[in-house]
């Protein structure tokens, strides 16, 4: 392989393996996906594992978070008995299952808490504490409600209707 197709590789795992460890999803998931995303021919886990010199044990726990994602899939051979791995290469639609997923549930999990100690607030005894608090949660709720809109839009309109808008936007 040139040498600069291969420095080029490696930056993209650095890139990608880093992007993926600081969204929690682990550096060798990212690693996985740049290597796919890369490779002409999908991959079984073993050349994965060979590809990254890691185990096939931690390529075989990545690959599975990145096929929940949506940023993976499976193929097979007919007369092969191992499983390939090919990457998704429709960002907008990886970007929707990541916020489906992953983003939303957890989204909604911290609205649910902040609309109850929200509540918890109001019933706490009058005073200027309390209004203090009151004031902060309900100005994160707005901004939660705001933000909740602003997702589902997004899940909802696709790619093409947001460059539609953002060019709508850079007119104004």
């Amino acid at each position: 392989m040139d040498e600069k197709l291969r420095e080029a590789r490696e930056q993209l795992v650095a890139a990608l393996g880093r992007q993926s460890s600081f969204w929690g999803l682990g550096k060798i998931t990212g690693e996985l996906y740049a290597v796919l995303y890369l490779s002409e021919r999908p991959l079984t886990l073993a050349e994965l594992a060979e590809a990254l010199g890691v185990t096939k044990g931690n390529v075989s726990v990545a690959i599975r978070v990145l096929e929940q994602l949506g940023m993976v899939r499976r193929s097979m051979r007919p007369g092969d008995r191992r499983v390939f791995f090919e990457a998704e290469l429709d960002f907008w639609y990886i970007a929707r299952r990541v916020l489906e997923q992953r983003q939303k549930p957890e989204f909604d999990e911290s609205f649910r808490m902040v609309e109850e100690g929200l509540k918890r607030a109001l019933d706490a005894e009058p005073g200027q504490s309390r209004d203090f608090v009151l004031d902060r949660l309900s100005r994160l709720q707005q901004f939660y409600r705001e933000l909740d809109q602003v997702v589902e839009r997004l899940l909802f309109i696709g790619p093409s209707r947001i460059f539609e808008l953002m060019k709508i936007m850079l007119r104004l």
